[in-house]
């Protein structure tokens, strides 16, 4: 599975139209192995969105690209609605297992998607992967209100992780924070393993985007 993560800063005054133009990426719906899209907007920052797309493999994502991409994206316009975009790829190394199954029913359900961007240190991916299964996932999965996600390494640089979980809620991901977190942290050593780290926390959904 390939994972698409896209970060705008939106304009002040263009937040209403950057989400109706969204809904004009809905063709990207009819192409076999598009499994599909989740957007919100980041907690800290209400102008950044945040849209996350699930592909099956690299030959799907690569079509899409080189055959229907540019043709929505230039006749949308979209780029004048924001300041900046960043674009990042990466690849499933295994699904984070919750409540839900596959990530089809975990992008319908969430209503707060919580990422970690990840830079590990040289020589401790092996141990970031290895915790990220046996402490971080079964923590999660505990809690009985994580709906599944998807651990992922970039495909341009392989010291760089993606961890994307789906939740029932913004109370639901605070609750375990305040019960579990601090204790799964002290267990896994994450500053054994990482360079920097950087959270993100979307309220779900930027309207228009797709489910399916």
């Amino acid at each position: 599975m390939i994972i698409k993560r896209i970060s705008c800063q939106v304009k002040k005054d263009q937040i209403d139209l950057f989400s109706k133009l969204q809904a004009q990426w809905q063709p990207v719906n009819t192409i076999n192995g598009f499994l599909g899209q989740v957007g919100g907007w980041s907690i800290k920052n209400e102008f950044t969105a945040c849209v996350f797309s699930f592909w099956e493999n690299k030959d799907v994502y690569a079509y899409f690209m080189n055959n229907v991409h540019d043709g929505i994206f230039l006749n949308t316009n979209q780029s004048s609605t924001y300041t900046s975009i960043d674009v990042e790829l990466f690849e499933e190394v295994f699904n984070i297992q919750g409540l839900e199954k596959d990530i089809v029913s975990i992008l319908r359900e969430s209503n707060f998607i919580r990422t970690a961007l990840s830079n590990v240190k040289e020589g401790r991916a092996s141990h970031f992967i290895e915790t990220q299964s046996k402490v971080w996932n079964s923590g999660m999965k505990k809690t009985e209100k994580m709906l599944g996600g998807e651990f992922g390494s970039s495909v341009k640089d392989d010291k760089r992780f993606l961890v994307l979980t789906g939740w029932l809620s913004e109370e639901a991901h605070k609750d375990y924070m305040i019960s579990s977190f601090s204790a799964l942290k002290s267990h896994a050593k994450t500053e054994l393993d990482l360079e920097g780290i950087i959270g993100e926390q979307s309220q779900l959904k930027i309207p228009g985007v797709s489910y399916l």
